[in-house]
Order: structure tokens, then sequence, then C-alpha cells
């Protein structure tokens, strides 16, 4: 039995790692890279075989807030998610053994704009290609979630997904009245009436809510759009989508927002068979192979996050707190 003063086997190999690693840092000799390296190419794993089968189907994994921002992990930066998306079409595209892309979404939507490019380039990607695109729904997949599954050709949830939020939020913070409480004031010099427009350091003006507003209504107009274009429903059935509601995978199919519902076990096949084919191995991307990977690990990896000590970032808060100004197709429960 150790000593209590003595270090464990552990807590020693581990200073000396870090004093080696400080060393070769401050000396300039060398360059220690921790993790996946994110510029290198994917390597193709077959997640689930079928014997005979000559097509495949590419499982993509869309989780997370739909952004154009890297994400920043303890030892570096990953790709967004809409570049990692963009990335694996890129690599599918030159394969024609892949005959259809299961989307497996998991996401709370995001920005108006990454949602909208995103949907984009799925259409162009089939316009190109030939290729089909399935959508399994997980446990969220509303508001931009919902907006980029539009672009497949079939839509299946899970029997207890969390789907619609077909909508656009905006929020901008108000401190003025905290400011005057405590005497405090800021000195803004501007053109224009609107330039400071969604300041939080002055209480927003009747113009200031009717001009956001109008951006609002304009971005969901086109989120109407390309769901009445895609579900082709009935006004009734867009009146009660238009209301932003939430369903969940069943009453999402009871009101013509899915085509299915379904396992991903199931949705393989039916991605294989969506595309004429009837035997299809189902692959996955990632920048290190996982040998006992299955359909629900995780393809390309993302950097491990740093972990956070602040208390405001609680789970359920993290959403509304990391939002920076602009218009979001985005659920905020």
């Amino acid at each position: 039995m150790a000593k209590d003063n003595e270090m464990s086997p552990l807590a020693k190999w581990t200073g000396l790692f870090i004093l080696f690693a400080g060393f070769l840092g401050l000396s300039g000799c060398a360059t220690i890279k921790l993790g996946p390296s994110y510029d290198k190419p994917f390597k193709e794993q077959v997640v689930a075989e079928t014997d005979g089968a000559q097509a495949k189907v590419l499982l993509v994994e869309v989780k997370g807030t739909i952004s154009d921002q890297p994400d920043k992990g303890l030892l570096g930066k990953a790709p967004s998610l809409l570049d990692s998306v963009l990335m694996q079409l890129k690599k599918a595209e030159d394969d024609e053994d892949i005959k259809t892309v299961l989307l497996k979404i998991n996401t709370p939507g995001g920005g108006v704009t990454a949602s909208d490019i995103l949907y984009h380039e799925l259409l162009a990607f089939k316009e190109r290609t030939g290729k089909k695109l399935y959508v399994q729904m997980m446990d969220v997949a509303a508001s931009g979630g919902y907006y980029i599954a539009m672009a497949a050709d079939h839509v299946q949830a899970h029997p207890t997904s969390v789907t619609g939020s077909v909508g656009v939020i905006s929020m901008t913070p108000d401190i003025s009245g905290t400011m005057e409480k405590i005497g405090v004031g800021v000195n803004i010099y501007k053109t224009g009436e609107s330039k400071d427009m969604g300041s939080p350091f002055r209480a927003a003006s009747e113009r200031d809510k009717a001009l956001f507003q109008n951006l609002v209504e304009e971005m969901a107009q086109r989120f109407y759009g390309v769901v009445q274009k895609n579900r082709k429903l009935t006004d009734q059935q867009m009146d009660e989508v238009k209301s932003a509601r939430i369903y969940t995978g069943e009453a999402a199919k009871h009101a013509g927002l899915v085509d299915s519902l379904g396992y991903l076990s199931s949705a393989t096949q039916a991605a294989c068979e969506l595309s004429g084919e009837s035997k299809c191995n189902v692959v996955t991307y990632r920048y290190q192979k996982n040998p006992n990977a299955s359909l629900y690990s995780p393809n390309v990896s993302v950097a491990p996050q740093a972990p956070s000590m602040n208390l405001l970032e609680a789970p359920i808060l993290n959403h509304a707190l990391n939002l920076e100004p602009g218009l979001y197709y985005l659920y905020l429960p």
C-alpha cells in the first residue's frame, strides 16, 4: 500500500508527459498532435454487411446545431457540421457503388443560412449524381433539422422523435433597464436611425420591433414554401404547421410531415431498396476506423469538447446562451 506522500504510478507518468511536452513546445523542436487530423482523407468502414452485396448505403450523421462555424475542442478545431456533411457528400459523389445516402438526423436546427445551404447542397448532390437520399430522424429533427430533411426522397421518423417547430426565432438581449438602475450608459455614434437596431444597450423602438418581425416573417415564408413544396400539405394542414408546434413521430406521420415510422435498422434496408437495389452494405466515413462500430456509432467524429466550469452553460441553456445575433431555424425547448 502506497504511503500518503507518495505519487501513484499514473500521476508520475502524467507529470512526466506534461513536462516533456512542455519542454518540446518551448524548445520548438517538435509538434505534438493529439486526436484525429481533420485534414486527412476519410477512411471508409463497413458497419453493416450483407452477403452478396455490391451496392452501398452511406450513413451520414447530422448531429448538433447546424452551423458553418468550426467546432471547438480541447485539442483544437474540427469541421463545422455543415462542412463535415459536405465533405462526405463530396467523397460519396465519386463512388458509383454508393446508391443512397442515409442521413441520420439528430439536431434542433440552427442558423437560417446554414440550414438553407445544407438543404440546397443536398438537392444539388442528388441532381448531379442521381443518388437517392433517405432521412432517419432520431431524438430531435426539428426546425432547421426538419428543413434539411425536406431534401430527402423519403423521410422516416422514430416513433418517439421530436420534429416540426417550423418557424423562425431571433432573440436580442435588453440590459438598458439594468444600466439605468446602476447609472451606466453607452455613447453611440451612428449614421441612420436603425444602425444600432438590436443593441442590448437600448430598448427596442416600435420601428425596431416592426423591422425585426418583418425579417422573421420573410424567413418563415421561405420555410413554409419548402415544406409546402415537398410535403404537398393542404392549407388546413399548413395552418397547424405554421403554429411552429412540435410533433412526435407518430403525430408527424398523421400530420403528413413524414412518410413512415421506423428504426435505423429498418431504414438501412429501405434506403437500399429506394435506389432499386435489394442488397447493400452500409458504410460510413471516419478519420480513424473503429473495429467495434455499429449503425449507432458516430462516423466523422469531432474533437472532444473541453469541460466547462460555467454554471450558466448547463445543457438546457446551451442553445439560448451561445446564439450569435441572427435569425434561426431552431427549436429552443
